[in-house]
């Protein structure tokens, strides 16, 4: 399974872990774990952890939580990004209202890609900009689906946190 660069946290329950690779080795809540995690499609991976081997069924649903399935018991499982996470440190939340039609800076930093323009139609979640924050990339999304009406932004740009870079219409 290809892991992602940063460390992910995942609630279930009562219960958050952070997830995180250093190298070949996976920490959980910052301790040295011998889990190991090997996607076998879109929907399964197999999790071995103390020489235990157990197949995990992955649901995504369209909120973009995860429903995962251990020995026949559904656990929904709430999952957050590198991205989520910095974004919730700057006291933002990653998705936005869907009354919300303005795609603006979260923080500042420096516009690498934009991957829309006048006219596209977007569905809510679909990656719209790319900013470059804190040495890290952070895919910005769409809050909701519309038709972009107007880009302010280009790549090269720098912006300030809350410069509008995205409108949206219907």
């Amino acid at each position: 399974m290809q892991f992602p660069s940063g460390p992910l946290q995942a609630r279930t329950g009562d219960h958050t872990f952070t997830v995180e690779r250093d190298g070949d080795t996976l920490l959980v809540n910052g301790e040295a774990s011998d889990a190991r995690v090997v996607r076998l499609d879109d929907h399964a991976v197999l999790f071995t952890e103390n020489g235990k081997t157990t197949v995990v069924g992955i649901e995504r649903q369209d909120d973009g939580s995860v429903i995962a399935t251990v020995n026949g018991k559904r656990i929904p499982v709430e999952i957050k990004t590198a991205t989520d996470l910095l974004l919730e440190s700057f006291g933002m939340d990653a998705g936005a209202s869907t009354a919300d039609r303005e795609i603006r800076a979260p923080m500042p930093g420096l516009v690498l890609r934009v991957l829309v323009k006048p006219g596209d139609a977007v569905e809510a979640g679909q990656g719209v900009a790319v900013l470059e924050a804190m040495k890290m990339e952070n895919e910005l999304k769409a809050p909701a689906a519309g038709t972009v009406a107007a880009v302010h932004a280009e790549a090269g740009a720098a912006v300030g946190k809350n410069d509008l870079l995205i409108e949206l219409g219907e």
